[in-house]
């Protein structure tokens, strides 16, 4: 007997328009809203999509794509918020933030994958089997004893 699981990149809704995910900060600069809430996961997302990351503190990140500069800094309700200067386009820090969620649902499966393997092994169940499909999910076929 066996059992097959399929891990999809866990799907992040922007459940706003994206009008309604800018917000004008002082000064010269602009917030995006992000999902993202995990501090260890959005350092992972940024350096796997070519980011150098430094820490400014736990709350507060920065990174740098190019010449660009932006500042991820972590609101009361837990959820980063990306600063981008005015002078960056919205719809290219959309595009940016859009690509980045991608990569943050891509490392949270990751991060279950290993979970999952692990657990299963500790249960006794056997992996057969995995395959990596063209949309990045991942389907395990163990054994059941």
């Amino acid at each position: 007997m066996s059992i097959e699981l399929v891990l999809i990149p866990v799907g992040i809704a922007l459940t706003h328009a994206a009008g309604s995910l800018l917000e004008k900060k002082s000064g010269h600069t602009y917030c995006i809203q992000t999902v993202m809430k995990r501090q260890h996961l959005l350092q992972k997302a940024l350096a796997q999509y070519g980011c150098s990351v430094y820490e400014l503190n736990e709350q507060n990140y920065q990174t740098e794509v190019g010449d660009i500069k932006i500042l991820f800094q972590q609101n009361d309700k837990g959820m980063f918020e990306a600063l981008f200067d005015e002078s960056v386009e919205k719809e290219h820090a959309l595009g940016f933030i859009e690509n980045l969620h991608a990569e943050y649902k891509y490392v949270i499966q990751q991060e279950t994958y290993q979970k999952l393997v692990q657990r299963a092994e500790e249960k006794g169940l056997k992996l057969e089997s995995e395959e990596i499909q063209q949309d990045r999910s991942i389907l395990l076929t163990f054994h059941v004893n």
